[in-house]
């Protein structure tokens, strides 16, 4: 518990900080709609890449929740939901060895094993828990603007796309354990993704693009009953596959 504590402590300003960003995302869109709801043909003219024109059709024939999915699965677990991710995987154990605090957190005794998964679980909660209140609360932030959202349906849409954020935090907390600097696995992913990002913008490529896994073609057919089992079943065996390698080189790490 004290493990857990101590790591939340350290990143519990970068946990508000993503839950104002994640806030304010699902507010400014929830105010934005009526005016897009009205101008979709005039908005596509001033859009300058093909998936984003994609969007605003998926907008104007699917409605408000093809809209919700870009604006919290795509943006906020795609955006703000990586850069957290990132942030807060880097420094489970690089940052301990940056500061030279390593040999006093494996002074507890407790397990290598133990240390690591108290840590990484908080991050993910840390993550989790943002993620999820701010999309039950737009709930009635869609009401406000004369619309609604299945709460079945944004459930799994959460579940599912939180997936994703998962995935690079802990494949961050893997790269975490081979470094000293606690900046660089964060770098790594982010600079990742970031390109994986600007590939998806891009016609000829963006079938290679990590972030199809969070497209709305995936995620908007849940509200038709069509989870994507198969990508999902994909992102959680990376996840554990990249948690086992972070506690191969946790383990084997000589400070």
């Amino acid at each position: 518990m004290n493990i857990a504590w101590h790591y939340f402590r350290e990143q519990r300003f970068l946990m508000v900080g993503y839950t104002m960003l994640l806030a304010l995302n699902i507010l400014a869109g929830a105010l934005f709609w009526p005016e897009m709801r009205d101008n979709f043909p005039e908005m596509i003219k001033f859009i300058p890449f093909e998936p984003l024109q994609d969007f605003v059709r998926a907008f104007e024939k699917h409605g408000y929740w093809a809209y919700f999915c870009v604006q919290h699965f795509f943006k906020g677990a795609g955006m703000f939901g990586i850069a957290a991710a990132g942030l807060m995987g880097t420094g489970i154990i690089a940052r301990e060895v940056d500061r030279r605090t390593a040999e006093l957190l494996l002074s507890r005794p407790v397990s290598r094993a133990h240390i690591l998964f108290a840590r990484w679980a908080t991050g993910a909660l840390m993550l989790f828990v943002p993620f999820i209140v701010v999309a039950f609360a737009s709930v009635p932030l869609a009401t406000s603007v004369d619309e609604t959202i299945n709460l079945w349906h944004l459930l799994q849409g959460t579940l599912y796309s939180f997936l994703f954020v998962l995935l690079a935090f802990t494949a961050t907390t893997a790269l975490s354990t081979c470094f000293s600097h606690h900046l660089k696995a964060g770098m790594l992913v982010l600079g990742f993704l970031l390109m994986n990002l600007a590939i998806y913008m891009i016609q000829d490529l963006w079938d290679y693009s990590l972030y199809n896994l969070i497209d709305l073609d995936l995620v908007m057919p849940i509200a038709d009953g069509f989870v994507p089992w198969y990508e999902a079943a994909w992102m959680a065996t990376l996840t554990l596959l990249f948690y086992g390698l972070a506690l191969w080189g946790f383990r084997r790490r000589d400070f």
